[in-house]
């Protein structure tokens, strides 16, 4: 490419980031709210186009990146050859990615497009990267994974940004911001476009969310090897958005949904876990005396890598949820659902470099089936006992060598109890296995297990 070319478009884009960061003012108006945005698909439409455009540019004309060295051949190349499963790094597949198609659905939330009408722009947004912005040939599992698991991210992301803006007229500044940090694809891009007329398309719905963040510490260490105590710090952020039980007619999807992130401190995958699920449809309510439940359809999207153990997943299924009240003061509540995962990957504890010093990729994808069983007894003012119970099954379909499943099981179990009004002292143990059954002879099978205690400090909020 030419040099005095690359310059230019270097330059360029320094000028687009100098003009996008010294717009931020405008957050510190307190605005008004105006008119509907015009033509709401087609400005998705045009988002979906630009996003995966600059991310690219962004990466060729800044970073330098070999990968984004495109032209009309590797275009052609890239349709020649054919779709492949890619050897990127574990949080690039399953956080990436997943991050690139919220930033494009959000978007198009922001625009006042439905759930429904939104899902079509991230699916677009990836074909476009897959096939044109790589000189890599198209990953199969990116193509499934930036959509499936973007939708529930995003989803989530849009909700959060619209209760931080607040009901009535009237954005505080401070609101303004807060709902671009946690939804930059939607509120923030999109409130520099539009300005105000933005604000007319987040409906303020009152709902209760009970939100909480945990800080502590504790020591982990695979089974096999004990000696490596090294403590693990870790910050953990809990969202419960919705009445699971609420008997309100006009149920849209992720009504209600729950939100775990875990980041590590002073560890190299400083993404922990995420799990996000949300409810698509609500099947059935039941409620009688001291019994409440509802049936659903839940969307999933599942993450989990604390140096050990790798493990993702983006899924959908039937789930029940069910209350018990024993007492006024004491409840037990279980959540019980299994998902058929569209793209799931999970890999070792090895993390071994091999001699010629390049890194391969060390987890395998597919398809498959999870399950999860959660059950809680809250006993008013005093605190919490709680179990968690997940496993993922996964078909190896990424490796042309070996055939098999993965088998991923996580156990959790811990108790939280109240010390004042909002704040708890909380524990926790968690033990992973894994197994892999190889179905050819030649491969033996493996059987990996670790553990992980956690103490932490835990202060909640309700709405």
């Amino acid at each position: 490419m030419d040099t005095n070319w690359d310059h230019i478009m270097k330059y360029f884009l320094k000028i687009i980031l100098t003009f996008a960061v010294s717009s931020m003012p405008i957050f510190a108006q307190t605005q008004i709210a105006d008119s509907s945005i015009a033509h709401p698909h087609r400005n998705a439409l045009i988002n979906s186009l630009a996003q995966p455009t600059i991310i690219w540019a962004t990466n060729w004309y800044l970073l330098d990146q070999f990968w984004a060295d495109i032209s009309m051949r590797t275009l052609q190349n890239n349709i020649e050859t054919g779709w492949v499963w890619d050897e990127d790094p574990f949080d690039v597949n399953q956080v990436g990615h997943p991050t690139q198609g919220a930033l494009v659905y959000t978007a198009a939330r922001a625009q006042g497009l439905s759930y429904w009408q939104s899902l079509a722009y991230p699916t677009l947004a990836s074909l476009i990267w897959e096939v044109g912005m790589e000189n890599e040939s198209p990953s199969i599992n990116d193509m499934i994974t930036t959509p499936t698991s973007g939708v529930a991210f995003g989803e989530i992301m849009h909700r959060m940004s619209a209760l931080l803006l607040g009901e009535g007229q009237v954005k505080p500044a401070w609101r303004q911001v807060l709902s671009a940090v946690s939804n930059p694809g939607g509120y923030g891009v999109n409130r520099l476009i539009f300005g105000t007329k933005i604000h007319q398309n987040y409906r303020y719905e009152p709902t209760p969310v009970l939100a909480g963040l945990s800080l502590g510490a504790g020591p982990g260490f695979e089974d096999d090897t004990p000696e490596n105590k090294t403590p693990r710090r870790f910050a953990r952020l809990n969202l419960v958005y919705g009445n699971p039980f609420s008997k309100h007619k006009n149920f849209k999807p992720f009504d209600n949904f729950m939100f775990v992130a875990v980041m590590n401190v002073g560890r190299k995958d400083y993404v922990g876990e995420i799990y996000a699920s949300g409810m698509v449809f609500r099947l059935h309510q039941y409620e009688k005396k001291k019994h409440r439940a509802t049936l659903g359809i839940f969307q999933n999207y599942d993450f989990m890598n604390n140096d050990d153990y790798k493990v993702s997943s983006s899924s959908i299924g039937p789930g029940m949820m069910h209350n018990y009240a024993v007492t006024p003061e004491l409840s037990f509540r279980t959540q019980v659902a299994t998902s058929f995962i569209f793209m799931g990957s999970a890999g070792d504890t090895s993390d071994e470099i091999p001699d010629d010093g390049l890194e391969v990729r060390d987890y395998h994808f597919g398809p498959g089936f999870s399950g999860k069983l959660i059950t809680k007894v809250s006993w008013a003012e005093r605190g919490d006992l709680y179990l968690r119970l997940k496993r993922y099954f996964i078909y190896v379909a990424g490796d042309d060598e070996i055939e098999g499943f993965e088998n991923i099981n996580i156990l959790n179990m811990g108790f939280q109890a109240r010390i004042l009004k909002s704040y708890s002292l909380g524990g926790e143990y968690g033990k992973v296995g894994r197994s892999v059954t190889y179905l050819d002879d030649s491969w033996r099978d493996t059987l990996q297990t670790g553990s992980i205690y956690r103490f932490y400090i835990h202060c909640k909020s309700s709405k």
